[in-house]
């Protein structure tokens, strides 16, 4: 429908151009004709204009249909199986073998020993002891006095007056002091001490027996070992399958249109000099040969 729509505007438009063309070369183009080369110098004669003639006919045109189509198109899909596959197991063995080994035996038994020990004893001893006695004296020691004593002077007038001044004197004083003297005097006493005695004694002692005999142990070894399992493994596969999509086609339609087949003449034979045009009685008459 799109072509057919730009089909006809495009005729249209070349039909425009050549009444343009036609009407320019009747006016004095280069195809111009005896009579129509210049402006009419006089009105032509007389014209019998003829009406246009149509018929009706069948045409094809082409036009945009939208329809519903199936395309083979190529999907991956992830597709799962289960496989079989080997793999190897570290698997603890256990034996006995036989082997020497060191067994320790505990064993006691008693010894003699000898130990110092303190012992305390009281004894008496005469030791020196320092006393003190309290003896009171009397000292004489001189201290400050202060007192106030009234002085005559005379002023700058030459009157006498009288001022205090405090002055400071130098006076005996007796105070009594306590006095500690040392006295030694020696006295007995009672003080513990402590002598060192040799003693015997029997003590048990542990000792350890190393001895050496067969025995059977389990030993432990590893060793690798086949095993079979299953798994699942995810592979792509590609492979064709039908979709329905939208396809855009053109096709041909016939369609029934009217179509002008004749038209209006100069004159009853020609226009101007005999020829027929299209312009002066068909699709862009203009009502005369020259206008």
């Amino acid at each position: 429908m799109t072509k057919f729509l730009a089909t006809a505007c495009l005729t249209a438009v070349v039909l425009l151009g050549l009444a343009q063309v036609s009407d320019a070369n009747c006016r004095g183009g280069i195809f111009r004709r005896p009579g129509c080369g210049t402006p009419c110098q006089a009105p032509c004669a007389t014209t019998e204009v003829e009406a246009p003639k149509f018929e009706e006919r069948k045409v094809k045109v082409l036009k945009q249909v939208m329809k519903e189509k199936e395309i083979d198109v190529l999907e991956c899909k992830r597709v799962t199986k289960e496989e079989k596959y080997e793999y190897q197991v570290c698997v603890p063995v256990w034996k006995e073998e036989k082997r020497k080994v060191t067994v320790c035996t505990p064993t006691t038994r008693e010894v003699d020993y000898e130990y110092k020990v303190a012992v305390p004893k009281v004894v008496e001893k005469k030791v020196q002891c320092t006393t003190y006695n309290c003896v009171r004296e009397n000292i004489v020691e001189k201290v400050p006095v202060c007192r106030t004593v009234c002085v005559t002077y005379v002023d700058e007038c030459g009157r006498c007056c009288t001022r205090r001044e405090r002055v400071t004197e130098w006076r005996e004083q007796t105070r009594c002091v306590v006095k500690r003297v040392p006295v030694i005097t020696e006295q007995t006493v009672k003080v513990t001490v402590c002598d060192w005695e040799v003693r015997k004694g029997k003590k048990t002692v542990c000792e350890i027996v190393r001895t050496e005999k067969d025995q059977m142990v389990k030993v432990c070894t590893h060793e690798m070992q086949k095993r079979e399992g299953t798994r699942l493994v995810c592979s792509t596969v590609t492979e064709k399958v039908k979709r329905k999509v939208m396809v855009c086609e053109t096709v041909e339609e016939e369609k029934t249109i009217r179509v002008q087949v004749g038209g209006a003449r100069c004159d009853s034979h020609n226009d101007c000099h005999g020829h027929r045009t299209l312009f002066r009685g068909g699709l862009f008459h203009r009502g005369g040969c020259c206008n």
